[in-house]
Order: structure tokens, then sequence, then C-alpha cells
């Protein structure tokens, strides 16, 4: 049959109608599907494809095997049979057929077992060939002896040492031992707070300092914010009176940053009121860990 296909202005093709193969329903195609799509719907096609097995049968890839036990005749796809040496009808037969072959079956698995003596209680044990290198004692309790000896001779090679914070006596492997050594986490940081060793000018964070003057508009701009903002920080949303005394005023972009120029520094754009403790110091964090 000769078609004539129409095209829009736009460009698009315009369906073409024909009617489903099994229910007959008028269904639209594009003209290049026109031979190909014969159904509606997936439900349609399995409906006919049902109704007309014989019509399919060229399509089907599937080979007549036996089952190796039962002998009864099953289908099966070429990649299937690819893969397995034999063919079962069920799981049933599968499991009968390997309890009758046993021995022809799993034979050639089975390898066999090396002698070896465990390095504990020096009881000798059997074990597969290729775990000769890998195994050396018999069971848990063994290996759990031998793991516990261990540890007692590596306890013995390290050195005794003092905390450098108070007259804790410690234990540290050779390789682990520094300049200052801590009983613990407290200890360390009692000890960095009072020498002030990574404080101040020795701090990799260190900026120069806290900035004392804002400017002569400071405090004008300050209660300005406040006011804007409700009284309430901005992260938390707790109110003054909730807190218990005055909110403190931030600069987003930090004042150091404007080398000196107030003005731009204190624009009410670049200020936000914040809780001192904690949303102030987080922010502050927050810059320090985006400088580094």
């Amino acid at each position: 049959m000769f078609l004539f296909y129409n095209y829009l202005k736009q460009g698009r093709v315009i369906p073409l109608k024909k009617n489903c193969l099994n229910c007959g329903k008028e269904i639209k195609v594009k003209p290049s599907q026109f031979d190909r799509k014969k159904y509606c719907s997936r439900k349609c096609k399995g409906e006919y494809q049902t109704k007309n097995p014989a019509a399919f049968e060229h399509l089907k890839t599937q080979k007549i095997v036996r089952c190796d036990y039962c002998s009864k005749e099953l289908l099966r796809k070429p990649s299937v049979l690819k893969k397995t040496k034999y063919s079962f009808c069920s799981q049933g037969c599968k499991a009968k057929f390997q309890r009758k072959y046993k021995e022809q079956l799993f034979a050639p698995i089975r390898k066999e077992k090396v002698l070896i003596e465990c390095l504990e209680c020096r009881k000798q044990f059997k074990v597969i060939p290729s775990r000769l290198s890998s195994v050396k004692y018999c069971s848990k309790e063994c290996l759990g002896k031998a793991n516990g000896r261990r540890a007692k001779e590596l306890l013995q090679k390290r050195v005794m040492v003092i905390c450098n914070n108070c007259p804790t006596v410690i234990f540290k492997k050779p390789s682990e031992l520094t300049e200052h050594n801590f009983c613990s986490i407290e200890c360390m940081s009692d000890y960095y707070a009072k020498s002030n060793m990574f404080a101040g000018e020795n701090s990799g964070t260190w900026r120069g300092g806290d900035i004392d003057y804002y400017g002569p508009n400071w405090r004008a701009q300050r209660r300005k914010v406040r006011k804007r903002d409700n009284f309430t920080c901005q992260d938390c949303g707790i109110t003054e009176k909730e807190y218990g005394k005055e909110l403190s005023v931030h600069h987003i972009i930090p004042f150091r940053n404007f080398n000196g120029e107030w003005k731009k520094a204190n624009e009410i754009s670049n200020l936000i009121t914040l809780c001192e403790y904690p949303c102030h110091r987080k922010r502050h964090s927050k810059m320090v860990d985006d400088i580094v």
C-alpha cells in the first residue's frame, strides 16, 4: 500500500491511523513505525501471542534437551546450555543426581589435606595445601594465647615516660615518643592553655589580634542593626529578653578586610545581630576555617 506522508509547517510528522491486531482499537502511529507497531498495548500483544502461538515459533531460539536424571524433555536457551554441563527439570532432580553420582562429581574438587603442627600446643591437624602458608594454629583458643603472649612481649619494649602536665607515669612505643607526652587529652589541653604554646602569635590562625575600635559611627550603627533585627539573634532566634543581656553585632565581611575604611565596614548591610555564645563564636570559627 502506498502511503502519502503529510508534514506540518513546524516540521512534525502527522501520525497515521491503524487498528490494533488483537482488539481492533484504532491507534495513531508515526509513519516510520507503521509496519512495526501492531498493538495498542503490551497486554494486547501478550493476548495475541497466546491465541496464536504457531505464528511465533520461528522466533524461538530455545533447544529441546532432556533432564539428566529423569529424561524429561525441557526447553533451554543456548546461552544457558553453554554455562552448564548438566540440565535438570527441577531442583529435586538436581539434588538426586548429585547424591547418586557424588564420587564422580566432587572427587576432582577435593584435595588431600596436609598434616601440620600447631605452633602453640604442638598438636597435629590437617589443612588443605592452599592454606599451608597462612594457617599456624589448630584453633581460635591457640591463636588467642599466641596473640596474648606477643602483646606482652611488645609491651616490654615500651618506654616509660612522665606526663608533661602531671606526674602520671605512662608507657609508649619508641615510635610514639614526642617532645611533649601526655597521659590524656585533658592534660594536653591544660598544658597548652598554661604555656600558650599555640595561642596568640604562635597560632596558625593568628591575624593580628582583636580590634578595639570600629570607627566613630560604630555605636549608632550597632543600635540600628539590633533594632532592624528586632533584637533577635539571626542564627538561633533567641531574643535579648530570653538571652538576658544585649546581643552582639557581627561584621559579615571582617572589619580588618576594609583596611581601616570604617564607613564601608560599618554599613548596615554588612552587619548582623547574633548572640555571643554560641552563634557569634561559631561565625568566627567558620571564618578561621575558610582562611585555613
